[in-house]
């Protein structure tokens, strides 16, 4: 680097850019890639899948939330009343 001049230097700069942006590149449709196999190799993925499958394809997460099923909803309110029953256990008394 000591011997070489402005010039260079940027256009080393330049192109050591454009291999770092193809490297990403390259990775990114990798991730995708592996993503769309899992996908398709286990259909029952969780949720989080999905959110993975948006972030990578630049969705907004303002989107609306998908309808949860009865039995879904059934268990969300159990866990809540659970969780509301040990904070009171641990907040009420000793």
């Amino acid at each position: 680097m000591a011997g070489m001049s402005a010039d260079e230097i940027k256009k080393r700069q330049e192109y050591l850019r454009q291999q770092r942006d193809k490297l990403v590149a390259m990775k990114k449709k990798e991730r995708e890639k592996q993503l769309l196999t899992a996908e398709q190799s286990d259909p029952g993925r969780p949720a989080s899948a999905r959110a993975a499958r948006q972030t990578l394809q630049g969705a907004k997460t303002e989107e609306k939330k998908p309808e949860l099923s009865e039995e879904e909803r059934k268990k969300t309110e159990m866990r809540r009343q659970i969780a509301n029953k040990l904070k009171a256990e641990l907040m009420g008394g000793n």
